[in-house]
């Protein structure tokens, strides 16, 4: 999801400093339309002013930049540092991660063996001699993700996603986000909830990411790689001249003092020409930055049962997970051979 650029005005910057300042525990009284009057102390004053226990001063609000009238207030305006400090510190405060349990609101029915076999072949193409032990009543776990994605480029971008995985497979669920509407909450039951390593689920994130996020990016590449062509090209001719002329000057030397001097000008202009074609690359590399917001696991009502096929002369057992809202099996334990 892309959101577009809401025009700010400075009636919803005060709207917003008052609110979000009030909600930190500090006084705030507005002096006139376009000003607000705060008195902070500990972590608030410190946001408005660097390294300070208490502030006491005037906010000025502007629609955009800064006002050409000097004051000894502070410049609020859109896209200033403390609006980007104020946004920051309100999300970190949020609940950053939390559990529940959900349900389709239908009673679920273990499916029938002729049911469930036919969906195991779907998804893993193997049931020969397929046989599943009686289904027993338990839990599916899955992990959905809020997050702020942003596109460092020639212009920077911002995007939101909401991600859902299977847990522990780490297989997007696009269904979840659109589920969570029509699920309802069930009483709280004693889980051994999953704890996801962050690193896990940081590559399931980027994974995910990568993908909802390869067509804007293609077209950001080609924009960048043009860009950087253009650069590279300007600086490959003005070094080629200048080590050309360099080169000229240094064969009509006589003596080897003056001929080193030039050789040693010469080695010292191709250096800063690798300077610099590495430095236009780092400024036109694309960066992805991506800002999880909130986590939230779910669980939700499945059946868990033994299943056996063979694949040949072998016969493999496997713990597996049926999960009624997707349809899906998850395989939870490594198969093994008999």
């Amino acid at each position: 999801m892309k959101f577009s650029r809401i025009e700010t005005r400075s009636e919803q910057l005060v709207e917003f400093c008052e609110e979000t300042l009030h909600s930190f525990g500090a006084v705030c009284e507005r002096s006139w339309y376009d000003r607000l009057e705060v008195l902070a102390e500990g972590e608030t004053a410190d946001l408005l002013q660097t390294d300070a226990d208490f502030f006491s001063g005037e906010l000025r609000f502007h629609d955009t930049g800064l006002s050409p009238a000097s004051s000894t207030g502070i410049e609020v305006f859109p896209g200033c540092p403390l609006i980007f400090r104020l946004v920051e510190t309100l999300w970190r405060r949020q609940i950053p991660y939390s559990r529940v349990c959900l349900s389709t609101g239908d009673t679920a029915k273990t499916p029938p063996n002729d049911v469930a076999e036919r969906l195991w072949y779907a998804q893993f193409r193997s049931r020969a001699g397929w046989h599943a032990t009686p289904f027993v009543a338990d839990w599916a776990f899955s992990i959905l993700t809020a997050m702020r994605c942003e596109v460092q480029a020639i212009d920077q971008t911002w995007s939101y996603h909401r991600l859902g995985f299977s847990f522990p497979s780490g297989d997007q669920d696009g269904s979840l986000e659109f589920m969570l509407e029509q699920m309802v909450r069930l009483e709280e039951a004693r889980l051994e909830w999953p704890e996801p390593e962050l690193g896990v689920l940081n590559q399931w994130i980027g994974r995910a990411i990568e993908t909802e996020l390869a067509p804007e990016l293609s077209s950001i590449k080609e924009r960048q790689q043009l860009y950087l062509r253009r650069e590279l090209t300007r600086i490959d001719d003005y070094f080629e001249n200048y080590c050309r002329e360099l080169r000229s000057r240094m064969d009509h030397q006589k003596k080897e003092d003056a001929k080193q001097r030039y050789a040693d000008r010469l080695a010292a202009t191709q250096a800063e020409h690798r300077r610099r074609r590495a430095d236009q690359i780092e400024r036109h590399t694309i960066v992805v930055i991506p800002h999880v917001d909130a986590l939230l696991t779910v669980a939700e009502p499945a059946f868990r049962t033994t299943v056996s096929w063979r694949a040949g002369r072998d016969e493999f057992n496997a713990i597996a997970l049926f999960v009624p809202r997707t349809r899906l099996w998850h395989v939870l334990s490594n198969t093994d051979q008999k």
